[in-house]
């Protein structure tokens, strides 16, 4: 096998610089998990499977995500893409790994270079939510709350457009606060 097509296929570990939390991965839906892919449109289930649009790569199918854990180990294949998402402790779990592995499947057409696209924005979400879910301090609690209520149950074009509300109901305060405090000091 030549060397640079073994490179690509064998999975790369990123550490996440997180303690390992098992009940974490065990507990984890696969909804949930494909909802983190920021450019997955997800519509409701069906009997045949999960619809996801890949809005990013611009690619439909029908998913059945196989989720796994054992040991030390969790794993998430998505036999319609080739795409499989592991973690994995280290450090005597003082740490997680986080990796992805893309094998082609025969008559799809989610590519290497589809995969890699996908999973270069879908990792550092896994691993926010993952870091959201190792504290338990009131602003974290709140932020898992935020997630798994409303972000994560919006599809990618209403996730744009509650950030554009929210920015733009702050900067509506902004210039209301500004007014007030002109008129304040200079308009009465």
């Amino acid at each position: 096998m030549n060397t640079a097509a073994k490179e690509i296929t064998s999975p790369i570990w990123m550490d996440t610089n997180l303690n390992w939390n098992p009940q974490f991965w065990k507990s984890i839906k696969a909804k949930t998990l494909m909802r983190l892919n920021p450019h997955w449109h997800i519509d409701k289930n069906t009997d045949s499977g999960t619809p996801v649009e890949d809005l990013l790569v611009n690619k439909k199918f029908i998913s059945h995500p196989e989720l796994a854990f054992t040991g030390n180990t969790f794993n998430a294949f998505f036999p319609e893409t080739g795409l499989r998402i592991s973690a994995r402790m280290k450090d005597g779990g003082n740490n997680t790994a986080l990796s992805y592995d893309f094998s082609q499947i025969k008559d799809v057409e989610f590519t290497q270079t589809d995969a890699e696209e996908t999973i270069k924005y879908w990792l550092p979400s896994l691993r926010e939510y993952y870091r959201l879910h190792e504290s338990n301090s009131f602003k974290h609690k709140f932020w898992r709350f935020f997630m798994d209520k409303i972000m994560l149950t919006m599809n990618p074009a209403q996730r744009r457009i509650c950030s554009f509300m929210f920015k733009l109901t702050v900067l509506e305060v902004i210039l209301i606060t500004a007014l007030l405090i002109g008129w304040n000091f200079y308009g009465a």
